[in-house]
């Protein structure tokens, strides 16, 4: 941490950069550095290569994130993201500045290489906003419930509103401090997890409606493809929070969303329990994330991408198997 501040407080322009397909932990915490930077004194700006998910309109200056970097390179603050090409459109099309920048990579993914000048890489935080939450008071940044709200919904997002075994006591009484700042649980959960349009329901309906299993139930997937989303009108960023709710299923260690980005490209997501680890299967097609937690892109077709992760799975099981879980 003490090196990200001290590039903090010697920056005169601060970019935070979120990686792609944006989530609330992500936005939550280039927000608030945003905020951080600006209340001393500096100029600051969000980025997004992807535009944010509109069930996260709940962020406060949400309206005010950037597709590209617009203030001249000085400070660049890498968040929530696992490697630089995480960041999407930003490293494909923005590579020259980013070259003339010096890079904070903040982020709590395991799989984390370390990519930046500053790296603060912790893999115990339950999301990248408990991290930048911790580091409010070494800016001397006191909370608000601006602040609090970005922060907040990131560890809502990342925790599953405290329901995932990431949340530790750290996390709670972080969470805490945010309620006590003025950040509203109940309404950053509805927003995050209950405030569905119809047309959401029905794209997951349609997922559901291709679940399937193996190894007996201990692995369970389904799909997401580009016609589901032309039948129902919606976004890829719908499916959101879909794979925690594949995950409520009894028997199953290892539960996979597979979501159809172009015809030879397919996103997968990974949940485990503590039986089996999803960065094993998805770091097996460079990808990356925590043990509960990962995910990966496929150079692949859907039914062809499917068919290989799923074959990772069935041999994670196995290594699981062997380890005596």
């Amino acid at each position: 941490m003490k090196e990200v501040v001290e590039l903090l407080l010697r920056a005169d322009r601060v970019t935070a950069i979120c990686h792609e397909n944006p989530d609330g932990d992500t936005l939550g915490a280039a927000i608030a550095i945003a905020i951080a930077a600006e209340r001393l004194g500096k100029q600051s700006e969000v980025v997004s290569g992807d535009p944010p998910p509109p069930f996260l309109a709940v962020l406060p200056r949400i309206e005010q994130v950037r597709s590209a970097p617009q203030l001249e390179p000085d400070l660049a603050v890498i968040v929530d993201t696992g490697d630089l090409q995480r960041t999407g459109r930003v490293a494909a099309e923005h590579a020259n500045w980013l070259s003339r920048a010096t890079i904070a990579n903040v982020d709590h993914h395991v799989s984390n290489p370390g990519f930046g000048a500053a790296n603060w890489i912790d893999p115990t935080a339950a999301a990248t906003c408990e991290m930048v939450t911790l580091m409010l008071p070494a800016l001397g940044v006191p909370l608000d419930a601006e602040l609090a709200t970005a922060l907040l919904t990131g560890i809502v997002q990342d925790t599953h509103t405290f329901a995932h075994p990431n949340a530790t006591p750290r996390t709670l009484r972080v969470a805490a401090d945010l309620v006590e700042a003025g950040g509203e649980l109940s309404r950053l959960n509805r927003a995050v997890y209950a405030d569905k349009p119809y047309s959401t329901l029905a794209l997951w309906g349609r997922m559901l409606a291709s679940i399937g299993q193996r190894c007996d139930g201990r692995i369970v997937h389904a799909s997401m493809s580009a016609q589901m989303l032309q039948e129902t009108g919606e976004q890829r960023s719908a499916s959101e929070g879909f794979v925690d709710l594949l995950g409520s299923t009894r028997a199953a260690d290892i539960t996979v969303l597979f979501k159809q980005v172009e015809p030879d490209s397919t996103r997968v997501s990974v949940r485990t329990t503590e039986r089996a680890d999803a960065v094993a299967i998805t770091s097996a097609f460079g990808g990356g994330g925590h043990a509960r937690a990962a995910g990966c892109t496929v150079n692949a077709p859907l039914d062809a991408a499917r068919e290989l992760v799923l074959a990772e799975c069935e041999r994670e099981i196995a290594r699981a198997d062997a380890r005596g879980r």
